[in-house]
């Protein structure tokens, strides 16, 4: 039941709200919460139910076990079942996500064949694994203590509007909030705007744009001149972000609704000045994620180590990275790719970059991302070379596989919209309406209206499709 989806928005969204906001105790809110997650998930991916609940109960379990061992007895004492849920975590989204992967480089390997039959992949398994690595790991180094409520604990992992694709959250982020979520008229508002203006990036833009980016892809990439070539590239790279940081719009502005402060996914990463800052806006919790308990601890465990030190852990940081988005070569060859640069700009040339004017500094990290994205959007690596040929003119400006050819000159327009919506124009536009009040926010309020109108139109007249981060 994705967060776009008619059911959501007017069957589950809308009950759930109802009872949510009648409720008149604390502990009832965050047991409906709990519970209507669990809906949430059920109703989207039944037959993975029990995945999800085994989680939720082994991550509670053992995060009191470690917390009862470190007051008793210290970190010794703890550090076995730390361990043990750390690698229980990475079980499950090892054998669902990467089983298949390892067996078919394997049989490439022993040339030999294997027979596996894929499990289907939990919706959101590379999400609240990763939330519970960092419970738990949060508890064994004394970040937080256990919650002891089963209930409220079960509200945090299982949250519904941050469940299926983050944003990662961890527990001291939230802990407050469900002690009494009871949020205020304007934070209802707030988040029904933030909510609606997600639901707009999504549908009426990343959606569009993928109409017609898929047919370009779809086709002889090899054989494109430069001007579809480079429509096809810039407007994958508007696509995943206007998807993705809608689906985090739509969460944030969910949990807003229900008392709760979720943590900021995006900061306009395109406007960045290197690829370490692009990824400083880019999936921010992921990032803070890796950083905080994979990065810190290798650097802390290599820290005698002198020569290039940093930079082999951020290849391997982001290698990882590349890995955790899909059981494929081009995630991990994609990741490898950013981590590489990462390191280069951990030296002397990151130095040297931020003495260059402003506008070189834009280009050079527009240029770097935009390469990255082609070995993420074609998962055959083979193809990379001849869609790499067109972007730089092999094939001229333009050839038989015209943008008139593939019918998709209307979708400019929506491409300069989301170039728009990918600067920070209109979010500071809205702040000063926020800052004015009086009959600005009410016009803007009325835009808001459209857009949630316009938005259902185009599901209704269309259909809704996945969010991209769905299948990571």
């Amino acid at each position: 039941m994705p967060l776009s989806s008619l059911h959501f928005i007017f069957v589950f969204l809308p009950v759930f709200l109802l009872l949510y906001y009648v409720l008149p105790k604390s502990g009832w809110r965050i047991g409906l919460l709990a519970f209507g997650s669990l809906v949430f998930f059920g109703w989207a991916d039944p037959g993975n139910l029990p995945v999800l609940l085994f989680s939720l109960l082994f991550n509670y379990i053992f995060g009191r076990v470690i917390s009862q061992r470190l007051e008793a007895k210290g970190r010794p004492a703890a550090r076995p079942f730390m361990w043990i849920a750390v690698a229980a975590n990475l079980l499950i989204l090892v054998f669902y996500k990467y089983t298949g992967f390892l067996l078919e480089n394997l049989a490439d390997l022993i040339n030999q064949p294997i027979e596996y039959t894929s499990k289907a992949l939990p919706l959101g398994v590379s999400f609240f694994t990763f939330t519970g690595i960092s419970y738990i790991l949060d508890l064994y180094n004394s970040a937080e203590k256990a919650e002891k409520n089963l209930l409220r604990f079960g509200a945090y992992f299982a949250m519904f509007p941050k469940l299926l694709q983050g944003p990662i959250t961890r527990f001291g982020q939230v802990k407050n909030g469900l002690i009494n979520p009871r949020p205020t008229t304007d934070e209802v508002m707030e988040g029904a705007r933030r909510f609606i203006g997600g639901l707009a990036k999504k549908i009426l833009l990343a959606d569009q744009l993928g109409l017609a980016i898929n047919k370009v892809f779809a086709s002889n990439v090899g054989n494109l001149g430069v001007g579809v070539a480079w429509f096809a590239l810039v407007g994958y790279a508007l696509q995943i972000y206007l998807d993705f940081s809608g689906y985090t719009d739509m969460a944030i502005g969910l949990g807003k609704m229900l008392g709760f402060k979720l943590p900021e996914n995006f900061n306009f990463p395109y406007i960045s000045r290197s690829v370490s800052d692009f990824w400083r806006r880019w999936h921010m919790s992921l990032t803070s994620w890796f950083r905080t308990y994979l990065f810190i601890p290798l650097e802390f465990a290599r820290k005698r180590e002198k020569f290039l030190r940093q930079q082999s852990n951020l290849v391997i940081v982001f290698l990882l990275t590349g890995l955790w988005h899909g059981a494929d070569w081009n995630f991990i060859i994609w990741g490898t790719y950013f981590g590489l640069i990462m390191a280069i700009e951990s030296g002397r040339w990151g130095k040297l970059l931020k003495k260059l004017p402003l506008p070189v500094q834009h280009l050079y990290s527009f240029l770097l991302v935009m390469l990255g994205w082609v070995f993420f959007r074609i998962p055959d690596i083979e193809l990379w070379g001849p869609f790499l040929k067109s972007l730089i003119g092999f094939n001229g400006w333009a050839t038989n596989l015209s943008m008139r050819q593939f019918n998709i000159l209307q979708f400019v327009p929506i491409l300069i919209l989301g170039v728009f919506f990918s600067l920070p124009v209109a979010s500071r536009l809205e702040q000063k309406v926020n800052e004015k009040g009086g009959v600005a926010r009410i016009l803007l309020d009325i835009v808001y209206l459209v857009l949630f109108v316009l938005s259902i139109a185009s599901i209704l007249a269309n259909g809704y499709s996945a969010f991209i981060y769905a299948q990571f």
